[in-house]
């Protein structure tokens, strides 16, 4: 008997514990065209962190309506990403972006590629400056450098931001360059990478402390639901240099190149010559939408010291273009030659 008991309590606790779980789940999210609509939408409504950017100017309410209105249950999945991809480029955010899946292969994002001006050709600065007598920093010796101008001038190309580099080999670019009456920092074509790279070498251009501005983090589903945090940049204990140092920026300049940017920019030593750079200024989120397609936002916004949002690209201290004609010289280092050895 007392066996018939335990057996009977055993099946009750199992019972009442499966019963309790099929209470406490969840259905299954709803994958009909509507729903991932309203899925997709309010993840941007909520969480995306530029709406009120001044220079991307969007309607929320116009877009929503407009979008909203071309949803059906019977449209094609391909139609419905267009739909969401149509949302994503009002945004001019190239790390904003809706990616499909093995049924629907499509990628809808901002191509800053596209916009702008490249201002820029390598065979001219391998054939006229660096040569073959560079010298490399980094594992994949991504950072190039040289003496130009006589020896004048110190010379940088970096194109990514993808490598690392120690202190003991920023230490060795900079005292080679310690003669020299100014550097030039070619970052035309950085579409980024580790934005912790860019303020390493960043910090190696001041030796004061001194404000950078504010990057804003959305922490809620409000309009004004969000985290102030003041940026500071503190001076490299290693080997500083402080001359002038020329920035060339074309608007392929993007993400972690913008953080280069903002970091340098409050210093008096260092100018910017070329044309307006892509942006790319905030953090960003990532999830799956229920159907499976892949999402990115930003999901906060840098202001910078001087009340600037620099989403949308940042505008150089100098315009210069580059004439591609003209296959002698590089405009934008022949410029930026001139503005060292004129201080």
């Amino acid at each position: 008997m007392k066996n018939i008991f335990s057996y009977a309590f055993i099946v009750m606790v199992l019972f009442f514990a499966t019963s309790c779980e099929k209470i406490v789940m969840k259905p299954n999210p709803e994958k009909d065209n509507i729903s991932i609509y309203n899925e997709y939408w309010k993840l941007i409504d909520e969480k995306y962190a530029m709406w009120k950017n001044p220079d991307k100017k969007i309607d929320k309410t116009a877009v929503h309506s407009y979008t909203m209105g071309l949803v059906t249950q019977d449209m094609t999945a391909d139609s419905l990403f267009g739909v969401l991809e149509y949302i994503v480029h009002q945004f001019k955010d190239g790390h904003t972006y809706i990616e499909g899946d093995d049924n629907t292969p499509r990628l809808g994002f901002y191509d800053i590629e596209a916009v702008g001006e490249k201002n820029f050709s390598q065979d001219i600065v391998d054939n006229v400056y660096l040569k073959d007598d560079f010298k490399t920093i980094g594992v994949e010796k991504s950072m190039k450098y040289k003496l130009i101008d006589n020896g004048n001038i110190g010379y940088i190309e970096l194109r990514g931001w993808l490598d690392e580099y120690t202190n003991d080999e920023m230490d060795e670019v900079l005292n080679y360059f310690s003669g020299t009456k100014g550097i030039i920092f070619d970052v035309r074509e950085n579409g980024g990478g580790n934005p912790f790279m860019a303020n390493f070498v960043a910090r190696r251009f001041s030796d004061k402390q001194y404000f950078l501005g504010t990057e804003h983090f959305k922490t809620g589903p409000g309009e004004t639901d969000f985290s102030p945090t003041k940026l500071y940049n503190n001076p490299s204990e290693f080997v500083q240099y402080t001359k002038p140092v020329m920035v060339l920026t074309n608007h392929y300049c993007f993400s972690a190149t913008t953080t280069f940017i903002y970091y340098l920019n409050p210093l008096p030593n260092v100018t910017f010559i070329g044309s307006r750079t892509g942006g790319g200024s905030g953090s960003t989120a990532d999830g799956f939408l229920a159907n499976g397609w892949h999402w990115q936002m930003s999901t906060s916004e840098f202001i910078d010291w001087e009340g600037r949002h620099l989403d949308n690209g940042f505008e150089p201290d100098i315009y210069q273009a580059i004439d591609y004609t003209d296959i002698t010289k590089d405009e934008l280092i022949e410029r930026a030659i001139v503005e060292i050895n004129s201080k």
